[in-house]
């Protein structure tokens, strides 16, 4: 992996193994490496491929302690983590707290590999929710059957850390084999139609076995590279107007909401994942009369993909952490424009500044600009 962000190598920090209370040093060269590490991930509006421009942004800045709002893919609190930082990590969607348990804890070096490969091998399908309910829908009668017996398989483990670390690799594998990587449509022919021609998705990869996915995911975690500081604080997911103020740094990446209309939110996307997470009372959370049998509208959820709700949600948030250094990551042509956000930011901070960079997302036609605005006072 090439990074275009930064080419010195003697810059560094101290910071503390939080095992021995050993001093020691992290340079940018430590940093990189980290980022290089950091499992690739195919869910919607990632960052991993920003973290070296954000690092570029934030590493300067003079914090410690740091929360991730809207956590996503946990990649930005991996990024933190490798520089030393305290993370506190927070998502409204279970499966991805669930996910950042898996990614952020300091113990993954205690995972016997051979125990996770064997019992991955040893799940067996069964009929259950899932094969009764998602026939024909995003994966095979066959595929369900097996999903089935490896969340009951995965329920069964008593140790938190363990079932987590199943449950993101199930997760990702759930993903690989969906095409767009996404739930918002029950489009199982996408994938299994052999009379068409593509422009998109990878054909390979949909048709490897779920066990496989879930190994390769594996692979992936215990390739992670970080010093082993303070662990991060894996909160519970929820409304992010709930959490508490008083961090050094605050970064927020919102789902963005288009000028023209309100689009999907990431329980519809990811209503499955968040299924998964939640298997013995999925059939109390489904909407059965949906297309695509989502979930039931979450309020605190919904409203954040809302034009009408969205411009005033960002600004109070930012507001209520105004006493923080705020981070928000953010798209060029999204709803509120860039020169509104600027203005306010303006308002709020004594120093703010904007930083752009030109990308072009998955299964995007078009490049879009990146947008960082940092606030501070």
């Amino acid at each position: 992996m090439t990074f275009d962000c930064y080419n010195s190598s003697d810059t560094e920090v101290s910071v503390t193994d939080w095992r021995y209370q050993n001093t020691i040093k992290i340079t940018e060269y430590d940093i990189q490496q980290a980022i290089s590490s950091f499992p690739k991930t195919r869910y919607y509006g990632s960052k991993r491929r920003l973290l070296c421009w954000i690092h570029q942004a934030v590493r300067e800045l003079p914090f410690t302690t740091v929360l991730d709002g809207f956590g996503g893919t946990a990649s930005v609190s991996l990024l933190f983590k490798a520089m030393g930082k305290h993370v506190s990590f927070h998502d409204a969607l279970l499966c991805n707290t669930i996910s950042a348990q898996a990614l952020l804890t300091n113990e993954l070096t205690f995972i016997n590999t051979i125990d996770v490969l064997s019992f991955i091998d040893k799940i067996r399908p069964v009929q259950g929710f899932i094969s009764k309910t998602f026939s024909g829908m995003y994966y095979t009668d066959e595929e369900n059957c097996w999903l089935d017996g490896a969340i009951h398989a995965i329920n069964a483990i008593n140790n938190e850390l363990e079932r987590s670390i199943y449950f993101y690799c199930l997760f990702q594998a759930c993903l690989k084999k969906r095409p767009f990587n996404l739930f918002h449509r029950a489009n199982l022919n996408l994938r299994l139609n052999r009379n068409v021609t593509r422009s998109f998705g990878n054909l390979t990869t949909w048709e490897k076995e779920f066990s496989h996915l879930m190994k390769e995911s594996f692979n992936d975690l215990k390739l992670l590279k970080y010093y082993p500081t303070k662990p991060a604080i894996v909160l519970p997911p929820g409304d992010i107007a709930e959490l508490d103020i008083g961090y050094d740094l605050v970064y927020l990446d919102p789902p963005y909401v288009s000028q023209s209309r309100t689009g999907d939110d990431y329980l519809r996307r990811y209503h499955f994942l968040e299924g998964l997470s939640t298997y013995n009372e999925w059939d109390k959370m489904i909407n059965l009369t949906s297309s695509n049998k989502s979930f039931t509208t979450i309020d605190y959820i919904s409203k954040w993909q809302s034009k009408k709700e969205f411009r005033s949600l960002l600004f109070d948030t930012i507001k209520k952490h105004k006493k923080s250094i705020v981070v928000l990551s953010y798209i060029s042509g999204a709803y509120p424009s860039e020169e509104d956000i600027e203005e306010f930011f303006r308002s709020t901070f004594r120093r703010t500044y904007t930083l752009k960079k030109e990308f072009c997302h998955a299964l995007a036609k078009d490049k879009k600009v990146e947008l960082l605005f940092i606030g501070w006072h």
